[in-house]
């Protein structure tokens, strides 16, 4: 797969997720994560920016997620609306 259709697939996933979320809390969405037998997709909210990440190890799954939100959280401090 190339980096625009995976670029895209995220984007579909980030958009149902946003929607899906607003709808039922009234809340923005922090993050997707989308988990198979033979791998996963991560995506998080970084502010105006949002970090994709997928992986074929699945015992690696939580510590992509914890690296991912510190991640997030800088980019967001570097790139928030002043």
């Amino acid at each position: 797969m190339d980096g625009d259709q995976f670029c895209g697939l995220a984007s579909a996933l980030l958009m149902t997720g946003r929607s899906t979320i607003q709808t039922l809390f009234q809340e923005d969405l922090s993050e997707v994560i989308v988990r198979a037998e033979n791998g996963y997709i991560v995506i998080t909210n970084a502010g105006r920016l949002v970090i994709v990440c997928a992986g074929t190890l699945i015992n690696t799954l939580m510590k992509t997620v914890k690296v991912m939100r510190i991640a997030a959280k800088n980019l967001y401090k570097i790139f928030e609306p002043r």
